[in-house]
């Protein structure tokens, strides 16, 4: 009698184990290291305040590019908010006058070849220089509004390619703009073209009173539906 229940019971943790261990990687999840708590609870508090504040019309996205990372990291993301799945992880350039590796210092002046952080929203796709690129609104006074005049905009460029990165250890840098690999840049710059919000997360944003405060009750079930659809693994 015992030795039947014993051998029950290890057959059903056999089973369960092995449910399981099929589940998981039958559907797996996509972890997001470089995508910080913080950047993305700040990520949400702009997505929420750009459609409060102004026309958003493809909500179906939402862009974080987190410049707390270095360059030679991936650390652009796009989150399909149907199902709050990240479907995109991409390496994506800083200003020149950021920073090589690490950025270190932003600007809203024109001519200053530094990056912004902020909110944004995606404007029209035009060929340019680079190819097909997206230009970009910058929401926020004094913060990024002078986006469209300083034609910071996406595009393709081949300092963003992985053997670039290899061969230099680290990503090459733009004049202000959100370059990204040539490879993926046509998959990218149609997902979140036509209005969509993209937030660049920085230590600056800290100070941002537009984000830098706790989540409205709908930030926060988005969040919580992010974490846990993503399952991702957390970096603080």
């Amino acid at each position: 009698m015992l030795l039947s229940i014993a051998v029950s019971t290890i057959v059903g943790c056999i089973v369960c184990f092995t449910v399981f261990g099929q589940t998981a990687h039958a559907n797996p999840k996509t972890p997001a290291p470089g995508l910080t708590k913080q950047a993305l609870k700040y990520a949400i508090n702009g997505y929420r305040w750009a459609i409060k504040h102004h026309e958003v019309t493809n909500r179906n996205v939402l862009t974080v590019v987190n410049f707390n990372e270095p360059s030679f990291k991936k650390r652009l993301f796009v989150i399909n908010l149907k199902n709050d799945h990240v479907v995109m992880k991409m390496h994506v350039a800083q200003g020149k006058n950021t920073g090589a590796v690490y950025a270190k210092r932003f600007s809203n002046q024109p001519g200053s070849l530094e990056s912004s952080p902020g909110i944004f929203t995606t404007a029209n796709v035009y060929d340019g220089e680079h190819g097909e690129s997206l230009r970009v609104d910058g929401l926020e006074n004094g913060i990024n509004n002078n986006a469209y005049e300083r034609a910071v905009v996406i595009h393709p460029a081949w300092y963003v390619t992985p053997s670039f990165i290899k061969q230099n250890g680290y990503a090459g840098r733009s004049w202000g703009c959100f370059a990204v690999n040539p490879a993926r840049a046509d998959k990218f710059i149609h997902a979140v073209k036509n209005g969509s919000v993209i937030f660049a997360y920085a230590t600056p944003e800290k100070y941002d009173p537009r984000v830098d405060h706790r989540l409205s009750s709908k930030g926060e079930k988005l969040y919580r539906q992010i974490m846990h659809e993503s399952n991702w693994h957390w970096f603080a």
